[in-house]
C-alpha cells in the first residue's frame, strides 16, 4: 500500500445465479493483466473481505426480489418476525396480547390464514372462503398491528435499514424510536442506523395517511372482492411487509450503488423495413449510475456488457450523499443481435455489470448487474410509409392523428394480448413461480402483448425478467386509477416515480410508458397534472422509451418526437379532441342476478360485440386496410366470465353451488349489496351470456352438475363472444387488439382467459393460473399471425371469408374450407385455395365459398377453416359456428378420455379420447398441475390424442383421479342437464 496508487486498478465481478438452496451468489474475478502492480493487493484485499463477510450478498430465497442497493454487505431481514396485536382479554379492562409467526415478504391476513393455531379472537381460515373476509375484517382492520423482529448491523461504515415495499401506513421504530413513516406501496424506503443489536417494529396505524398510495384495486374493482374496510372513503384490504426488508451496509469511506438506468438508443436512421442482426446499424448505450457516498471521494467507474467492445471506465469525483454518473458505451453493429417479440425472432439479452472501485484501497469495491437488450421501437401515428413523411417528420415535435401501431426493429407489429392485473389481493400469496409461468401462458397462447394496468401494481422481478426471455412487449401504466387514487405533485410521489422508472428501465420487454388508465389527459384541467407531473418525471427518467399520456389517449401536441413518440424534452402536451388513436370497450357486463357490479337486471348480450354467430364479414365497411392507412389500436374490451368448478367450488359451501347461490338475492346498488347471498359478492352475474348461447334454464337450481353446467357454458360463452369480436376486428384496419383482461386476481368471476393463478392457498388452483376455453382458442386460432374465418356476407345471402397475414414474414400456403355435419360427423372440402401473401402486418385477402348456401349451415352443419403454411404446419384451426350451440342439432354423443399408462420422452403425457359421434366444444379439465395441448375442440367420431403439459408440482395420479370431460350435448338432456362425463 505504501508503493502502490491504485486509483486506475479495475476489476470486474461476473455475477452467476445462485445455486438451488444456496444463499450466496458466487463471484468470478476477472483481472486485466495490463491493469498495474497492485492487482495482487487488490486480489488479497477482496478476498480477504469476502472472508470476513464485508462482500458478501446474501440472496433473497425467491424470485420476488428487487436488485437490492449495491453496497459492501446487504443482508436480507427473513426471518424471526411476529405479528401481534392485544385484543380484550376474559376480565373487564384487561388486555390480552395475541402473536403469530410472521413472513417477510408477506401480508397480514395470509399470516393470519397460516397460523393454523390461531386463537378464535384472530382466526380467519381462507379469507376468500364464502364472505370470510367481509365477515372477519375486524381481525385485520379493527385492532392495531405490529410487525417486530431483532436485527444486526456490522460495526464500521455507514448502514441503512431499507424497506422495498410496505403496504399501507407504518411508523417504522428501531428501539422504540421513531426512524420512519411509512405511506407509499410503491416507494422503496430506507434509513440509516448504528451498529449493533437492535429490535424492529413496524406498527400498521391506520390512522396515518396513505393518500390513496397503495393498489388501487385493493378492496374492489368490478373483478375483485369489495371489502367493508376504508381509509379516507377508500377500499383497503390487507396489510404488511409486502417486499423484502435489507440491511446495507457501505464500508467506511466507500460507496453503493443504488440504481443502475441503461438507456438504449439504436444510432441509424429510422427504419420502416424489418433490420437484420447483420444489416442494423448499432446503438448508442448510455448508462446513469445512481450513487451514495459515505464521504466526499474518488474512485473508478467500470460499466462493461457482454458484447464485443462494451466497455467504458471513468475516474470520477463525488460528494457526500446521492449522485449521478453517466458513461456512455461503444456498441458495434456486428456484435449485438437484435431482440423480438415472440413469433418474431428471438430474445438474446446481454449481462450488463457495472463496478465501483473506490481510490482507497482499504475500501471494498461494489458491483451490481443488469440484462439488456438491443431493439428499436416506435409508436407510430402518422403515414410512415411515405418516405417524404418520414423525411418531413424528422425534428418535429408532437404526435400525428393517423392511427396507432407499434414498430419493432423496423417491422410493424400486430399487437396481440390482454391487460393484465395483478395475480393478487393478498400479497403474501405470491410467488415467483407463479407470475413465470402466467407469462409463459400468454406466450404459449399466442400473444405478444401484456399491458400492466393503472390500477394494480408495479409487478415483481420474476414478471418483467420472464417478459424479457420470452419476448413479451410491455405496455405499462404508471399506478393511477380513479376512487382516491388519482395523483399529487408531492415529493413523495415524485420519488415513487423516480424510483420505479429506475428500477424497471433496464428490461427490454417494457416498450411504452404512459400515465394512467383511463384518465383522458386534457391540459388546464384536473387531469392536466398528467402530462405535467407525472410523464413529465418519467420522461425525465427514461428517454429512451415512448411516453404516452394516459391508456387510452389522443397522443401529444407537443413532448415527443413525431416519428417515434419518445421524449424530446419539450414541454409535454396534449390536444383536447381528434382522431380516436386508441380505444376502450366494449364491454359486455354479465347480469340478470343482483350482484355487487349490477342491480339484477337482465338484458341480452350487446350487439356492439358482434355476438350473434355467424359474424358479418366485408370488404366495403368504410376503411381501407393497409400500413398507411387510418387505423385504431384496441387497448381494452371484453366480456365478464366466471372461472371452472376446480376453481370455484373451494370458495364455496355445497348449498351454494349455482350462479344464483341457492339462497334469496341481495339488494345491490353502488359496489354494496344487503344480503347473505354468497354469489352476489362475486362479481358479474353470467345468466345473459349463457342465455345468449345456451339457453335459459333453472338458474336458481343448486348442486355439483348444476353449477359444472353454468360454469363451464358461461366460460364457453365468453370464449364465443370474444371469438367473434377478434375475427371482426382483424378484418378491419386494427393493429392493436389488447382484450380486457388476462387473468383473475382471485377464483371467481372476473373478465380473464386463465384462472386465478396461486396454488397453496386455495385449493382447486393451477399454477399460473388454469386456461379457459377463450386462452385455448387464442393460441389455436384467433391469435394466430396467420388466421382464417368465414362468417355471412354483408347481403346476408353467401358465406364471406378472410385470410389475415399479421406475420412479419411472406406467407405461402393453402386454406381449406370444410363443413362438417352434425348428424353424421362426416367432412366436406368446399374449397382448398392456395395462397401467397406479402409479410404484413396487415395484409389480408377476401374470398367467398360457392356450392354452399347459408341456410345449410347453422342447425345441421358448421364449417372449420384450416391454414396450412406450404412446410405443412397448420397454422390456424378454426371452428366456426353460423349459429348458438342453443339453436344446433347435435346427436347425444358419448364422450370418454383415459390416461396414458406413462409420460412421454418430453415430460407430456397423452390423453386418449373416444367419441360415439360428433361432439362440440369438448373440454377436459383437471386439477393437476399443468395445460392440455388443445381443448374446447370439435371431436369426430372416433379417437384423438390430446397431450398434457405438466407444469411444477404435476402428478400423474391426480390426473387420473380428476380428469373429466364435457361438450355442449352433455348439457342438453331435456330437463337441462346431464351429469359431467368422467374419465
Amino acid at each position: 500500500k505504501l508503493f502502490c496508487s491504485c486509483s486506475q486498478v479495475s476489476c470486474s465481478f461476473e455475477h452467476k445465479q445462485p445455486l438451488a438452496g444456496v444463499n450466496t451468489c458466487c463471484f468470478n474475478l476477472n483481472w486485466n493483466p495490463n491493469w498495474n502492480p497492485c492487482w495482487l493487493y487488490k486480489a488479497m484485499t477482496v478476498a480477504l473481505a469476502f472472508i470476513l463477510g464485508r462482500v458478501v450478498l446474501v440472496a433473497a430465497a425467491d424470485g420476488l426480489a428487487d436488485h437490492p442497493i449495491a453496497a459492501a454487505s446487504v443482508t436480507y431481514l427473513s426471518r424471526g418476525w411476529e405479528a401481534h396485536t392485544t385484543v380484550p382479554g376474559p376480565n373487564e379492562g384487561q388486555q390480552k396480547r395475541i402473536a403469530v409467526p410472521a413472513t417477510v415478504p408477506g401480508d397480514l391476513i395470509t399470516d393470519l390464514q397460516r397460523f393454523e393455531s390461531a386463537p378464535p379472537e384472530v382466526a380467519v381460515g381462507d379469507p376468500l372462503y364464502e364472505l370470510n373476509w367481509l365477515e372477519k375484517s375486524n381481525v385485520w382492520d379493527g385492532h392495531t398491528w405490529t410487525y417486530s423482529t431483532n436485527f444486526t448491523v456490522p460495526s464500521g461504515g455507514t448502514s441503512m435499514l431499507v424497506f422495498d415495499g410496505v403496504k399501507m401506513g407504518a411508523r417504522v421504530l428501531v428501539d422504540g424510536k421513531l426512524l420512519l413513516n411509512i405511506t407509499d406501496q410503491f416507494l422503496r424506503y430506507s434509513a440509516i442506523v448504528p451498529a449493533g443489536r437492535h429490535q424492529l417494529s413496524l406498527v400498521f396505524d391506520r390512522s396515518i395517511d396513505c393518500a390513496g398510495r397503495w393498489m388501487s384495486c385493493t378492496g374492489g374493482w368490478d373483478w375483485a372482492p369489495y371489502t367493508n374496510t376504508f381509509q379516507d372513503g377508500i377500499h383497503t384490504f390487507s396489510k404488511g411487509i409486502w417486499k423484502h426488508v435489507y440491511v446495507a451496509t457501505v464500508a467506511t469511506g466507500g460507496a453503493a450503488i443504488m440504481h443502475v438506468v441503461p438507456q438504449i438508443e439504436y444510432a441509424g436512421e429510422y427504419p420502416v423495413e424489418p433490420l437484420t442482426d447483420e444489416s442494423h446499424e448499432g446503438f448508442e448505450v448510455t448508462v446513469k449510475v445512481h450513487m451514495w457516498a459515505e464521504a466526499a471521494m474518488q474512485g473508478m467507474l467500470v460499466v462493461s456488457g457482454d458484447w464485443e467492445g462494451g466497455a467504458a471506465k471513468q475516474h470520477v469525483s463525488m460528494s457526500k450523499g446521492d449522485s449521478v454518473l453517466t458513461l456512455k458505451m461503444p456498441t458495434r453493429a456486428k456484435t449485438v443481435k437484435l431482440w423480438w417479440p415472440a413469433g418474431h425472432g428471438a430474445q438474446p439479452l446481454y449481462n450488463l455489470s457495472v463496478i465501483f472501485t473506490p481510490s482507497e484501497m482499504h475500501t471494498a469495491q461494489v458491483s451490481t448487474n443488469r440484462r439488456v437488450g438491443f431493439r428499436f421501437f416506435a409508436l407510430v401515428t402518422g403515414n410512415d410509409t411515405d418516405p417524404n413523411y418520414v423525411a418531413a417528420s424528422k425534428g418535429q415535435d408532437g404526435t400525428e392523428r393517423l392511427g396507432m401501431l407499434w414498430r419493432i426493429n423496423g417491422a410493424a407489429i400486430f399487437s396481440k394480448g390482454a391487460n393484465m392485473i395483478p395475480m393478487e389481493e393478498l400479497e403474501g400469496r405470491m410467488s415467483a413461480a407463479a407470475h413465470r409461468r402466467l407469462v409463459q401462458s400468454a406466450v404459449d397462447g399466442g400473444m405478444n402483448t401484456l399491458r400492466v394496468w393503472g390500477g394494480g401494481m408495479f409487478l415483481p422481478r420474476e414478471w418483467y425478467e420472464a417478459c424479457d426471455e420470452l419476448g413479451i412487449l410491455v405496455y405499462h401504466d404508471m399506478q393511477y386509477a380513479q376512487r382516491g387514487h388519482g395523483p399529487k405533485n408531492e415529493p413523495i410521489q415524485e420519488a415513487e416515480l423516480r424510483h420505479q422508472i429506475r428500477r424497471l428501465s433496464h428490461h427490454t420487454s417494457i416498450v411504452m410508458w404512459d400515465g394512467c388508465n383511463e384518465c383522458q389527459v386534457v391540459m388546464g384541467t384536473d387531469t392536466g397534472i398528467y402530462a405535467t407531473f407525472v410523464m413529465t418525471v418519467v420522461a425525465e427518467e427514461d428517454t429512451s422509451r415512448v411516453v404516452w399520456p394516459s391508456c387510452p389517449a389522443l397522443g401529444w401536441t407537443s413532448g415527443v418526437h413525431r416519428l417515434t413518440s419518445k421524449p424530446n424534452g419539450l414541454p409535454l402536451t396534449t390536444p383536447s379532441g381528434g382522431f380516436q388513436l386508441e380505444t376502450h370497450g366494449p364491454y359486455q357486463h354479465g347480469n340478470g342476478f343482483p350482484t355487487v357490479n349490477n342491480g339484477g337486471g337482465f338484458a341480452p348480450v350487446s350487439p356492439s360485440m358482434h355476438g350473434t354467430m355467424p359474424i358479418e364479414i366485408s370488404q366495403d365497411h368504410g376503411t381501407t386496410i393497409g400500413l398507411g392507412q387510418a387505423n385504431i389500436f384496441a387497448s381494452e374490451f371484453g366480456a365478464a366470465v366466471f372461472s371452472s368448478f376446480e376453481s370455484m367450488a373451494p370458495t364455496l359451501a355445497k348449498e351454494h353451488w349455482g350462479i344464483h347461490g341457492g339462497a334469496p338475492p341481495d339488494t345491490c346498488r353502488g359496489y354494496n349489496c344487503t344480503g347473505n347471498n354468497t354469489m352476489a359478492q362475486r362479481n358479474y352475474a353470467c345468466d345473459n351470456i349463457i342465455v345468449e348461447y345456451f339457453g335459459r334454464s333453472d338458474f336458481d337450481m343448486v348442486s355439483e352438475a348444476v353449477f359444472k353446467q353454468q360454469l363451464w357454458q358461461c366460460m364457453v360463452g365468453q370464449a364465443l363472444l370474444i371469438k367473434s369480436d377478434i375475427e371482426t376486428r382483424r378484418s378491419s384496419n386494427q393493429f392493436g387488439i389488447i382484450v380486457w383482461q388476462y387473468n383473475e386476481i382471485w377464483p371467481t368471476g372476473g373478465w380473464g382467459s386463465v384462472e386465478y393463478g396461486t396454488v397453496g392457498f386455495t385449493p382447486g388452483q393451477v399454477l399460473g393460473g388454469r386456461w379457459k376455453p377463450l386462452h385455448y382458442w387464442y393460441k389455436k386460432s384467433i391469435f394466430a399471425d396467420v388466421m382464417a374465418t368465414c362468417g355471412k356476407s354483408s347481403s346476408g345471402t353467401s358465406v364471406a371469408c378472410y385470410i389475415k397475414n399479421d406475420s412479419p414474414r411472406v406467407f405461402n400456403g393453402e386454406v381449406d374450407v370444410s363443413s362438417v355435419a352434425f348428424k353424421t360427423g362426416e367432412m366436406t372440402s368446399l374449397k382448398l385455395m392456395q395462397v401467397s401473401m406479402p409479410a404484413g402486418a396487415g395484409t389480408i385477402q377476401w374470398f367467398g365459398v360457392e356450392g354452399i348456401e347459408l341456410g345449410s349451415l347453422g342447425k345441421e352443419a358448421m364449417l372449420i377453416v384450416t391454414v396450412t403454411e406450404s412446410g405443412g404446419e397448420v397454422v390456424c384451426d378454426n371452428v366456426v359456428g353460423f349459429t348458438a350451440p342453443k339453436n344446433m342439432n347435435l346427436p347425444k354423443a358419448h364422450v370418454s378420455a383415459r390416461v396414458a399408462d406413462k409420460q412421454n420422452e418430453d415430460g407430456t403425457i397423452d390423453i386418449n379420447l373416444k367419441t360415439d359421434a360428433f361432439a362440440l366444444y369438448v373440454t377436459l379439465t383437471t386439477l393437476a398441475q399443468g395445460r392440455f395441448e388443445d381443448n374446447a375442440f370439435v371431436m369426430l367420431p372416433g379417437m384423438k390424442t390430446v397431450k398434457f403439459f405438466p407444469f411444477a408440482g404435476f402428478d400423474v395420479t391426480e390426473l387420473r383421479r380428476s380428469l373429466r370431460v364435457e361438450h355442449v350435448a352433455t348439457y342438453s338432456a331435456s330437463d337441462g342437464l346431464h351429469i359431467t362425463e368422467f374419465v
